[in-house]
């Protein structure tokens, strides 16, 4: 997408941000609105599930759980947005979006792409050029959608509903914050609860019970490892191992909070850390903190990566990551990302996990992860602090 097209999407959102001040998920109508003129385009199709869900501001679970349910959100250029979803979630679709003209199909009785097909046709968007999520529309329904529409052609416009995405409105903000600071409580308390003797299984049971019951609909994701384990970034807490004194525990966590979710990772000691451990972790939290105090408008995403490794070298430390950190949303990695490259300008609105990791000389990952907003003058951290630069224990309190 061309940065001028990116510019007027930006000056959109600017818009909406002053209006938005509830906690309810609000998309940016106006700038989905002007999408599609603005790529030239005769419509853009929404249908992956994180764009659909943006575009049409309604979070329907089946979309991302059982990809044959496709449910696409039209926008065309010349006219009214339409959205085309299973009949069974007809009535959670328009309790929820902001698109009043809604279309349904039967499941098992009715292929999802022909009624699009069909409301296209309705639409007089038979012929032209149509944006749709190609980096996730099905190979069969890409075949069965050019045949039926011959004069269409098809490009990608997976990049243009996440272009919208990038700076988010206040009430995305406020969710993000809402989301994240209760994960933040929830793993403090848990880590709190937690004692030797206890198993990986055990502990990242109480964190996932705390992110439900601190507001969580449930968990996105609960990765913890300990001792030998830690350099796994995803692996998934063990029955049978109990962290002894010297182990360390790592883990990355995240609940779901309807479209939105948390994303958070810190590490620990079972116990009775030794020199290097106290040593390694501190100077991890320097580089975090370096990285997140260089958040501001007009900051490039890859600066942050730079800054980040050229910290990690005076504090002494291996360097190996690809990133640093990444944007999220309704998606859990979304641009920019904080690499070599993404030469994205950050502005006002922007949310950035910043992530740093490194492996100690006997091989353990150490982890933490904060979530930012850019503001018009820095920056605002979401979560409740960053982590203490002495390495925590199981069983203690935590500011």
């Amino acid at each position: 997408m061309s940065v001028s097209i990116f510019n007027a999407l930006a000056l959109l959102r600017e818009g909406a941000c002053n209006q938005e001040m509830d906690m309810n998920f609000s998309p940016n109508a106006d700038a989905l609105r002007a999408l599609p003129k603005l790529a030239g385009l005769d419509a853009v199709i929404a249908m992956s599930p994180e764009n659909f869900t943006y575009a049409s501001g309604a979070y329907i679970l089946t979309v991302k759980q059982i990809r044959p349910r496709q449910a696409y959100a039209v926008l065309p250029a010349a006219s009214n947005p339409f959205a085309v979803v299973c009949s069974i979630e007809e009535s959670l679709t328009r309790s929820e979006s902001w698109i009043e003209d809604i279309r349904t199909y039967t499941e098992f009785v009715d292929e999802p792409i022909d009624a699009l097909v069909d409301a296209l046709k309705q639409a007089g968007l038979a012929k032209g050029r149509i944006g749709i999520d190609l980096d996730y529309l099905p190979v069969t329904s890409h075949a069965r959608l050019t045949a039926a529409l011959p004069d269409v052609t098809f490009v990608n416009s997976s990049h243009l509903v996440g272009a919208i995405r990038v700076v988010k409105g206040e009430s995305e903000i406020a969710l993000l914050e809402r989301t994240t600071k209760q994960t933040h409580r929830a793993v403090l308390d848990a880590m709190e609860a937690s004692k030797l003797g206890d198993t990986e299984h055990m502990m990242a049971n109480k964190i996932a019970n705390n992110i439900i019951n601190y507001g969580a609909d449930g968990t996105l994701f609960i990765c913890f490892a300990s001792g030998e384990r830690t350099p796994h970034p995803h692996a998934i807490a063990r029955e049978d191992i109990v962290p002894r004194p010297g182990d360390l525990i790592r883990f990355d966590v995240g609940g779901t909070y309807g479209a939105f979710a948390s994303d958070f990772a810190r590490t620990y000691s079972a116990g009775d850390p030794s020199e290097m451990q106290k040593q390694v972790y501190a100077a991890l939290i320097a580089c975090e903190t370096a990285a997140i105090n260089a958040v501001a408008p007009g900051v490039l995403a890859e600066d942050l990566f730079y800054l980040c490794k050229e910290e990690f070298a005076k504090q002494g430390l291996p360097f190996h990551m690809p990133h640093i950190g990444h944007s999220f949303g309704v998606e859990l990695h979304e641009n920019p990302m904080l690499r070599p490259g993404d030469k994205t300008p950050l502005k006002p609105g922007m949310v950035l996990n910043i992530e740093p990791g490194v492996k100690d000389e006997v091989g353990s990952l150490y982890h933490s992860e904060d979530l930012v907003v850019v503001t018009e003058t820095g920056f605002r951290l979401l979560t409740l602090g960053i982590a203490p630069s002495e390495l925590p224990v199981i069983g203690q309190r935590v500011a």
